[in-house]
């Protein structure tokens, strides 16, 4: 693992590194008491100690359940309590936003450990564990992106899905199919420790291969990214639509400036890649990016283009061997109707759980629907499928929008506004309209040089218009500074919808 901090700081670990330290904070926690099944809260973030507590964890039988170290006191409690956290390792300043708050409160009953106090049990010796230790509880638990709404707005307990030890084998043959990972590379993908991308391609998949894996401390902005491809040897980049749209904000001249002799494969993950963004990539990099599809449920990638392969821009690809997909529809009276599994379809995406290492899901809403019935997985992801079997993404079941009967994905319109040069970013709801049922809002965020007026605004109208016809194009574009995303980068259509109705 290489590592890089603030201020160039730079540390690296071999895997005997890794091994050591991990040996001895395990000896640690299981002195202290951790058990096989106990689950372990981490927010420590980009840091050394992160991915040493996880191997940790699993070498005592516990269960690993990485957070976002920006969390406020709310949404960490809940994630706490629906983990049955009996340990929080976290940095000094998630302690000092979060856990303090609570303190003061007498609300945080979990035991803690900070990043100072793992720091100091790496440094200190410990005994052997013992010999045959139960490790049949080790298990991964992380929270969906989608739980980001606080406890306190109706939407139920977070939710997350508990992986055992199964686990591996899925990610690693997917991340060898998808991304083409192999022993000796050098992957970073630039994702927070609380996102299951950072868990899969940070830590399982390249470890597990005999790769080595890039952790940069500081938050990715497209200017840190180009210092860091131009500064490391990166075979594989993994990373956010956001942090590739900031990217081509800046111009593909600028990304054409730096060295990276060996780039060899850029994908993107959370919100789906629009085709100029992919097209994009090849101009500046010299290396199309990739998009691909999958869930924290599925243990790996699902959807990817062949490797051989320039991708197609805009398509999240086939599904990867061994996996089965069908599109589905739901009647009013909620049933579930299969269609034909050949041919031009769009429908909800459903999964064969054969095909998936075995999950559970805790937590969630009060009533809501299952999600795995009858060996059939349904994300609630709308999606089109050509006549080559290839899938394109349309949009969350509950984004949808529904003009006179139409059903409209927010991508796909998101996506023509994007490609206006003066969009950086777009995020399109449904607006509640007397005679159409739904109307379209666009929120849009700019690139620098164009400024938010009326002219602009018709323009992108116009434009709109002239891509995706008088229909689909919104009347009601609103320019916003900064659109709400989750930490993974997703947009929150739901908090667009709510200014909406302030």
């Amino acid at each position: 693992m290489r590592w890089r901090g603030r201020n160039g700081r730079k540390r690296e670990f071999t895997y005997g590194d890794l091994a050591h330290l991990s040996d001895r904070l395990a000896n640690h926690l299981h002195a202290s008491g951790l058990r096989a099944g106990d689950s372990v809260a981490v927010m420590m973030g980009r840091q050394p100690e992160t991915v040493v507590a996880a191997l940790a964890l699993w070498k005592i039988g516990a269960i690993y359940c990485p957070l976002f170290s920006d969390l406020g006191p709310d949404p960490l409690r809940a994630r706490l309590y629906v983990a049955g956290a009996k340990l929080l390792m976290a940095c000094e300043s998630a302690i000092a936003k979060a856990v303090t708050p609570l303190q003061e409160s007498g609300a945080f009953k979990t035991e803690l450990c900070s990043l100072d106090r793992v720091q100091s049990l790496l440094e200190t010796e410990a005994g052997e564990l013992p010999v045959n230790l139960d490790v049949s509880g080790a298990g991964l638990l992380h929270f969906t992106s989608g739980t980001t709404a606080p406890v306190s707005e109706g939407t139920g307990l977070p939710r997350a899905i508990l992986h055992d030890q199964r686990f591996e084998s899925r990610l690693v043959g997917s991340a060898v199919e998808a991304l083409g990972l192999k022993e000796g590379d050098l992957i970073w993908p630039t994702s927070e420790p609380g996102w299951i991308v950072h868990t899969a391609f940070g830590l399982v998949a390249p470890l597990a291969l005999g790769a080595t894996v890039l952790l940069d401390e500081p938050p990715p902005t497209p200017t840190r990214c180009l210092t860091v491809l131009e500064d490391e040897p990166i075979d594989i980049w993994y990373t956010t639509p956001t942090i590739v749209r900031g990217l081509m904000g800046a111009g593909a001249a600028v990304a054409r400036s730096i060295r990276r002799p060996r780039l060899r494969v850029a994908a993107s993950a959370g919100e789906p890649l629009s085709a100029d963004a992919v097209e994009w990539g090849e101009r500046a990099f010299g290396t199309p990016f990739r998009d691909n599809w999958w869930q924290t449920e599925t243990g790996g990638i699902v959807l990817a283009q062949d490797l051989a392969h320039r991708p197609i821009p805009g398509c999240m690809g086939r599904p990867l061997t061994g996996l089965t997909m069908r599109l589905v529809r739901r009647t009013e009276d909620d049933r579930i109707e299969f269609l034909p599994d050949e041919g031009a379809a769009i429908g909800e995406m459903a999964l064969k759980l054969e095909g998936l290492a075995p999950w559970s899901s805790i937590g969630g809403e009060i009533g809501a629907p299952p999600e795995d019935v009858d060996g059939w997985h349904y994300t609630h992801d709308i999606a089109r499928r050509d006549e080559d079997g290839n899938y394109w993404f349309i949009g969350r079941a509950d984004e949808v929008v529904n003009l006179s009967g139409r059903l409209v994905g927010p991508f796909e319109v998101e996506a023509v506004l994007m490609s206006h040069p003066a969009v950086a970013e777009a995020g399109v709801v449904g607006g509640p309209d007397p005679e159409l049922h739904e109307h379209l809002v666009a929120f849009v965020g700019l690139n620098p040089g164009f400024d938010p007026v009326r002219a602009l605004r018709d323009e992108l109208h116009l434009f709109a218009v002239e891509h995706l016809g008088s229909i689909l194009a919104p009347d009601d574009i609103r320019f916003e500074l900064c659109l709400p995303r989750t930490s993974s980068g997703k947009i929150v259509r739901r908090t667009l919808k709510n200014r909406i109705r302030d």
